[in-house]
């Protein structure tokens, strides 16, 4: 199936895909105008699906995580005026929790997910394959700011320190180390 956003999404039945898209427009919702923060969360979640393909992991939970990654930054801005990793680790699960208990998401979905957000810059966050996939998809799209510039051999070893998943590294190499023709 295909969502609005052109996502394919992968292993999930009717009624998951209809509560994925939910989770969708309750992110966007939330976002409101930061059109930046909606298309990197659509970013996240395209290679959070494709990583799927090759991480054996629940396809549901990954994916709403993605989506969610990074809710608590709003709430971070309003108190403290910034969003660091830390800041947005401590303010997502509370938003996070309010938006999926909104949709009906059961309370043990809803611990999951929040367990993602609350961890999702913490390289030892949590040891699940759905965090593993997370902190790849989150790493390929801000991988582009960190490897502008630089010479092919840093690249690889940016990417080598970057990613946990050897299909995440085998995205990034394909994404920021094309083959030269």
């Amino acid at each position: 199936m295909i969502n609005d956003t052109g996502l394919v999404l992968v292993k999930l039945s009717g009624e998951k895909r209809h509560f994925l898209e939910q989770v969708c427009r309750v992110m966007e919702t939330y976002f409101a105008t930061d059109v930046r923060r909606i298309a990197h969360a659509h970013d996240v979640t395209s290679h959070a699906n494709e990583l799927l393909q090759y991480v054996d992991a629940d396809p549901l939970l990954t994916l709403s995580a993605a989506y969610l990654h990074d809710i608590g930054i709003p709430e971070a801005e309003r108190k403290f005026g910034r969003c660091d990793g830390k800041l947005q680790e401590q303010e997502g699960p509370s938003v996070a929790r309010m938006l999926l208990a909104d949709i009906g998401a059961e309370e043990v979905f809803i611990e999951r997910v929040c367990e993602l957000v609350a961890n999702h810059h913490t390289p030892s966050g949590v040891n699940s394959p759905e965090f593993r996939i997370l902190w790849d998809a989150d790493a390929l799209v801000n991988l582009a700011e960190v490897v502008v510039g630089k010479e092919t051999y840093a690249i690889d070893s940016i990417l080598n320190k970057a990613l946990v998943t050897e299909a995440g590294y085998r995205i990034a190499k394909r994404i920021y180390l094309p083959q030269e023709k």
